[in-house]
C-alpha cells in the first residue's frame, strides 16, 4: 500500500515539503511584491540599505575591542587544564540602561564566542529562571544541545535533531552535565584526546538586576561545586553599576568568582556617534528638519536610551518620506539624480511645480524662462536636476559649518547653542542661527578669547575640514604663507560645496599663521601731564576726584595690540562665513525633496499616548470599529449597541469615587433593556464580565470600605 493510500479519509503531512514551503513564504513578501516596480521604493530600498551596511560597519568597529577584550578573557582560562580551586571566572559587562540594545549586543557576543573559544554557550533570562530548578534546567538544557535549538532554528537539519533532543528539560541536571561531558571530551582515548580540545562552557546572564538574588547564589554555589570536573564561565550583564553585583551577593557567595569588569559605550555616546557618522553628513539620502530631529532625540533622551528605536524611528520618518510619492525617488544619490529626473511623469513635474519653495526660484527668473519651466517638460528636468545639484552643495557646506561651529563652541564657558553637534544641528536647521542674539554673543566670546585657545580651535577646525575634503580630492598643503596683507583682501566665495572647503580650509590656515606670529603688546596713549596735575589735586578721602581721574582714564585713546586686530577680523570672518553656510534648509530652492517636516504624524505613531487611545477606544468605539452600529449622535450619549465595556465605561464616569455595583447594574441594564427594569438573562454575566475588563485595564478596583462598592481610580 502506497504511503498516501488510506482506507479512512486523512491529511498527509510530509516534514520536507513543509520546510520548502515555509522558506518559500519567508522569501515573498507582500509588500514588496506590490511596491517593488515603483520608482520610490527602489530609492527607498537603495538607500536604506547602504544605511543598514553602515550601521552594521560602525556597530562592529564600536564594540570590537571590547568584544575582543571578553573573548581574550574567556580564552585565558582552562587552557592547560589547571584548576581554579572552585573560584569561577566570571566577566561583568557594564551594558548601561538602554534595554532595547542588549540582545543585538549578547548575540554578537555570542557568536564570537562560539566562533573563537566554543560552541557550548547558554544564555538564560529572568524570565526564564524563577526558580534554581528552572535555572539549571535551561541552563544544561542549552549546554548539551546547542543555542540554535532553544531558539527552534529552522537551519538545524532534521536529520540531526532526534540524536541532539536525547535528554528530557526535566532530566537536565548538573550530574547529567557532568556526565555528558566526561563522555564528549574526557573518556575518549589519549590519542583522541588529543585532536579533540578540551571547550569550555560559558553560562550568558544578561539582565542580571531583574534575577532573583537568592537563586543566583544557590545557582553559583552549584556550579562552584562542580568546578573542579566542568570548566565553566561566567558573564553576567549589568545595567547600572558593579555595585548591583556585590550588594546581591554576600561574601561567600562572591568570594567564589573571579570578577572583572568590562565598560560598554554609554547609551549618549554611541547615539552621537551613530548621528554625526551616518545620518548628520551630506552623504546620507534622507536629512530631517530641526524639529523632526529635536523629536527624536527627545524620546532617546527622555524615555529609553535605546539606540536601536532612534534607528528605527528614523527608518519609519524615512518610509513616510518616500511612501507612495514617486518625486522622492529624486531624494538619492547625486549621480542617479538625472536618472531619476527623467523617469518622472507629467504627474510628477506638476506635483514639484506646486512645492512651496519652487515659487520664490520662480518670481527671479524672466518671462522666456517661467514659461518654459511650465511648458517644456524636458527644460523643467533640467533645471531640477541643476537645481537639486545646487541643494547638494549647499549641503555640504552646511553640515561642514555645523562641524566648524561646533569645533569653535566646545571650549566656550557658556553653553548656549549647544556643544554637541546635533544640538547645534538642531537650531541651526531650525531657524537662522546667525541673526539670533545668542550667537553673536558667542561670537563676542570668540574675541575674547586668548591666543592659545584661539589657535587651538582653529587648528581643531582645520581637522574638520581636511577629514571633509579627504573625502573628495586629497588636501595639498600650501607651499608658502600668506603675507598679513593679504588678509585684508580676503572675499567670500560665492559657490558651495567643494570649493566653499577649499575656501574656508585657505583662511583658516592664514589666520592660524598670522595669530601664531602675531604680537600680543598693547600700548595706551595717556596726558602725562594731566596725570602729574590729577595727582597733585588728590586729596585723601575725596571720592569725587577719583572718580573723575578713573573716568578720564577710560576714555583715554588705547591702540589694539597686533594679535587683537587680526582676532577681531577672523571674528567677522567667521561671522560672514557662518552667515553664507547656516543658512536654514527652508530657503534652499526644493528642499522638500531631501528633507522630511511632518513633523505630526511621525510624533502620533512614535510618541504613543495609551492613555488618551483607551479613552478613545471606549468613549467613541466607531473611531477604531468604523462601524454603523457604534455611531453616536454626541460623546455623552449611550445605546444598546456599544460594547458592553464601553457602556459600563460611560455609565462608570457619571459616577463619584466610590461606585455602587446594584445602581451601576441598574443603569446598564436600562440601557439594554429599557423596558424591563430587571433585565434579560444574560444581563448580569455581561455586565460582570465588563466590570471585570475595565478592573484589569486599571480603571476601578474592589474597596474594602464596603464590600458591594469599587472604587474609580482615574479622572
Amino acid at each position: 500500500m502506497e504511503s498516501t493510500v488510506s482506507v479512512s479519509k486523512g491529511v498527509f503531512l510530509f516534514p520536507s515539503t513543509l520546510k520548502k514551503a515555509k522558506n518559500v513564504r519567508q522569501k515573498t513578501n507582500l509588500f514588496e511584491k506590490q511596491f517593488l516596480k515603483e520608482p520610490w521604493y527602489k530609492a527607498y530600498k537603495k538607500n536604506w540599505d547602504k544605511i543598514e551596511s553602515r550601521i552594521m560597519d560602525l556597530h562592529q568597529k564600536t564594540y570590537d575591542v571590547l568584544l575582543n577584550d571578553m573573548v581574550k578573557y574567556i580564552k585565558s582560562f582552562y587552557g592547560g587544564n589547571e584548576s581554579l580551586e572552585g573560584i569561577i571566572p566570571s566577566a561583568t559587562l557594564l551594558t548601561g540602561v538602554n534595554q532595547p540594545d542588549h540582545v543585538s549586543q549578547f548575540e554578537t557576543l555570542i557568536s564570537k564566542i562560539r566562533d573563537e573559544v566554543t560552541p557550548h554557550i547558554a544564555m538564560v533570562n529572568s524570565q526564564d529562571a524563577s526558580t534554581v530548578k528552572h535555572l539549571v534546567e535551561n541552563a544544561v538544557w542549552q549546554l548539551i544541545n546547542g543555542y540554535e535549538i532553544l531558539n527552534d532554528s529552522a537551519d538545524s537539519d532534521d536529520e540531526t535533531l532526534p540524536t541532539k533532543r536525547k535528554l528530557k528539560k526535566n532530566q537536565c541536571t548538573m550530574r547529567a552535565l557532568q556526565n555528558w561531558y566526561n563522555d564528549k571530551y574526557l573518556s575518549s582515548s589519549p590519542k583522541k584526546r588529543q585532536t579533540v580540545s578540551m571547550r569550555s562552557l560559558v553560562i550568558i546572564i544578561p539582565d542580571f538586576e531583574s534575577f532573583n538574588c537568592n537563586v543566583l547564589q544557590d545557582f553559583v554555589m552549584i556550579i562552584s561545586s562542580y568546578l573542579s570536573s566542568l570548566p565553566i564561565v561566567f558573564v553576567f550583564g549589568v545595567a547600572t553599576s558593579v555595585s548591583a553585583l556585590h550588594k546581591s551577593f554576600p561574601y561567600h557567595v562572591s568570594s567564589k568568582l573571579l570578577i572583572k569588569v568590562f565598560h560598554s559605550h554609554s547609551s549618549p555616546v554611541y547615539m552621537n556617534q551613530v548621528l554625526e557618522d551616518i545620518f548628520l553628513t551630506y552623504t546620507s539620502p534622507l536629512h530631517l528638519s530641526g524639529k523632526a530631529f529635536e523629536l527624536l532625540t527627545d524620546v532617546f533622551l527622555f524615555y529609553d536610551f535605546s539606540v536601536t528605536g532612534l534607528i528605527q524611528s528614523i527608518k519609519y520618518c524615512m518610509m513616510e518620506h518616500y511612501y507612495g510619492d514617486n518625486i522622492k525617488s529624486l531624494c538619492c544619490e547625486r549621480e542617479d539624480i538625472e536618472n531619476a529626473a527623467a523617469k518622472l511623469s507629467a504627474e510628477d513635474l506638476e506635483t514639484i511645480r506646486q512645492l512651496s519653495s519652487f515659487r520664490p526660484f520662480l518670481e527671479a527668473q524672466d518671462c522666456e524662462t517661467k514659461i518654459g519651466l511650465f511648458e517644456n517638460d524636458n527644460f523643467f528636468r533640467e533645471v531640477l536636476s541643476q537645481e537639486l545639484n545646487k541643494l547638494h552643495d549647499y549641503l555640504h557646506s552646511f553640515y561642514l559649518c555645523v562641524r566648524l561651529l561646533a569645533a569653535f563652541l566646545k571650549d566656550l564657558p557658556k553653553n548656549i547653542i549647544g556643544k554637541t553637534v546635533r544640538e547645534i544641528y538642531t537650531k541651526c536647521a531650525g531657524e537662522s542661527i546667525t541673526k539670533t542674539p545668542t550667537f553673536k554673543e558667542c561670537m563676542q566670546l570668540i574675541n575674547f578669547q586668548s591666543q592659545l585657545k584661539l589657535l587651538d580651535s582653529i587648528q581643531g577646525a582645520l581637522k574638520v575640514v581636511n577629514s571633509e575634503l579627504q573625502g573628495l580630492s586629497p588636501v595639498k598643503p600650501l607651499r608658502s604663507s600668506p603675507t598679513k596683507n593679504n588678509s585684508n583682501k580676503l572675499v567670500l566665495n560665492n559657490d558651495l560645496g567643494e570649493t566653499f572647503a577649499k575656501t574656508v580650509r585657505i583662511h583658516l590656515l592664514t589666520f592660524l599663521r598670522q595669530l601664531e606670529n602675531a604680537n600680543t603688546e598693547a600700548t595706551v596713549l595717556t596726558n602725562v601731564a594731566n596725570e602729574t596735575e590729577n595727582d597733585m589735586e588728590i586729596v585723601p578721602g575725596n571720592r569725587y576726584k577719583l572718580k573723575e581721574q578713573l573716568l578720564r582714564a577710560t576714555r583715554a585713546d588705547r591702540i589694539q595690540s597686533e594679535f587683537e586686530m587680526i582676532r577681531s577680523r577672523f571674528v567677522s570672518y567667521l561671522e560672514d562665513m557662518f552667515a553664507k553656510g547656516l543658512q536654514p534648509p527652508t530657503t534652499q530652492t526644493f528642499h522638500e525633496v531631501l528633507f522630511f517636516t511632518d513633523v505630526s504624524s511621525v510624533r502620533k505613531q512614535i510618541v504613543g499616548s495609551p492613555r488618551g487611545a483607551v479613552h478613545t477606544a471606549l468613549s467613541n468605539p466607531h473611531h477604531y470599529l468604523q462601524c454603523s452600529c457604534c455611531r453616536l449622535s454626541s460623546s455623552d450619549s449611550a445605546s444598546a449597541t456599544l460594547p458592553d465595556v464601553c457602556l459600563a465605561y460611560k455609565l462608570h464616569r457619571e459616577c463619584g469615587k466610590h461606585i455602587n455595583l446594584y445602581d451601576w447594574l441598574q443603569a446598564f441594564a436600562a440601557v439594554l433593556c429599557p423596558g424591563d427594569e430587571q433585565g434579560d438573562v444574560h444581563t448580569q454575566p455581561r455586565f460582570t464580565r465588563a466590570v471585570a475588563e475595565l478592573q484589569f485595564l486599571g480603571f476601578i478596583k474592589s474597596s474594602k470600605r464596603k464590600t458591594d462598592h469599587v472604587m474609580r481610580l482615574t479622572w
